[in-house]
């Protein structure tokens, strides 16, 4: 018996135990929306997102989806019904104040037909001090939720927030029936948005204004681009700095105040993370449903141009739109960035390769 083999045997029950739906379902729809619609294929225009996993994440996820109100109506789905109806319960309250949003939550997949944008959340999280490559068990649980996404929602536009995020993306990617372009990862736009919110703090300006894009992993290898960094339309290098400062005085100070709240200081003090990447998918949920046609650093497929493999999936700059990746770009990185990126390109592919997560051959 293979590794492989022994892997998939052991995983089987884990799997099952985590997706395997039970017997009820509820809808809860909004104060005004009638009962009883049983989430099948709609005959309406009503922009509906699936939320798949009614954990911490997911339920963040769903919130803000509601709060801003992204869509029409949202879908959670979780295999236990009991805390898929709690977390429906617990934003209705809120959203009785602001807006009417219809909330279906199910244990039952095929309330997922004609959704358009699907988001999955399931699985293991990251624990304090671990790596998100260190996460072990995903893998199967989301060549299942492929699978079922495959059969009742074809069409939808897949957005991965799972961790580790690039290495679930690529397999993702190379499970499903679908286009690779309807798949992708939340990438580095969180990891993007921390920088923006240091950099801007630090030079005195609106963090919308700050653009210096985050490559490669979400994780400890991502690359910070800063030849191509730039606040509104001035290069960073040619912006003024605070008093008697060096642009290597401001990079120092922006990456020590992002290292004093990053991710793991979070953990410490939270035990988990869920606000920030819950307003990450808000935003490329919008993105998509609007077709905004909106540059962001997802998980997808790498150029060509980066040189380092067109079946590595990391951060790169992309625009998103209605049908996912309409458009990857290059980006004319410096010698010690290219360096990076194919350093960071090398730990995703030997996260794949020591997890034998890809078991089909990539598809074009």
């Amino acid at each position: 018996m293979t590794d492989l083999e022994s892997a998939d045997m052991a995983t089987s029950a884990h799997v099952n135990q985590l997706l395997a739906p039970v017997s009820v379902r509820q809808d809860f729809g909004s104060l005004s929306t009638p009962q009883g619609q049983g989430g099948r294929a709609r005959s309406d225009s009503r922009s509906t997102v699936g939320v798949i996993g009614a954990g911490k994440v997911g339920a963040a996820v769903a919130n803000a989806l509601a709060l801003v109100r992204s869509c029409d109506r949202i879908v959670l789905y979780n295999r236990g019904l009991a805390r898929a109806e709690g977390q429906a319960w617990d934003i209705s309250d809120g959203t009785a104040l602001l807006h009417e949003i219809e909330l279906l939550a199910t244990d039952d997949w095929d309330d997922l037909v004609g959704v358009d944008v699907a988001v999955v959340t399931v699985g293991q999280s990251i624990h304090p001090g671990e790596s998100r490559l260190q996460i072990d068990g995903n893998d199967a649980v989301i060549r299942h939720v492929m699978e079922r996404l495959d059969e009742v929602a074809p069409g939808a536009v897949v957005v991965m927030v799972s961790n580790p995020v690039d290495v679930l993306t690529r397999l993702a990617i190379d499970c499903s029936s679908r286009p690779w372009q309807r798949i992708f990862g939340s990438g580095t736009v969180l990891d993007g948005a921390r920088l923006r919110r240091s950099l801007g703090s630090t030079l005195g300006v609106d963090p919308q204004s700050v653009h210096v894009p985050v490559l490669g992993e979400h994780g400890d290898s991502s690359v910070i681009a800063w030849s191509v960094a730039a606040i509104g339309p001035v290069p960073l290098e040619a912006f003024p700095y605070p008093q008697a400062s060096r642009l290597e005085d401001v990079k120092q100070r922006c990456l020590t105040q992002m290292r004093r709240r990053g991710v793991h200081d979070i953990f410490t003090r939270k035990g988990y993370t869920d606000a920030g990447i819950a307003a990450v998918v808000c935003r490329l949920v919008e993105a998509v449903l609007r077709n905004e046609r909106r540059i962001f650093t997802v998980s997808t497929r790498a150029l060509p141009e980066y040189q380092i493999g067109e079946h590595v999936v990391l951060g790169v700059p992309s625009v998103v739109g209605r049908d996912g990746i309409l458009q990857r770009l290059p980006l004319k990185l410096d010698a010690e960035e290219q360096r990076l990126l194919v350093r960071s390109a090398a730990t995703l592919v030997g996260a794949n390769d020591q997890r034998n997560s890809i078991t089909v051959p990539p598809r074009e």
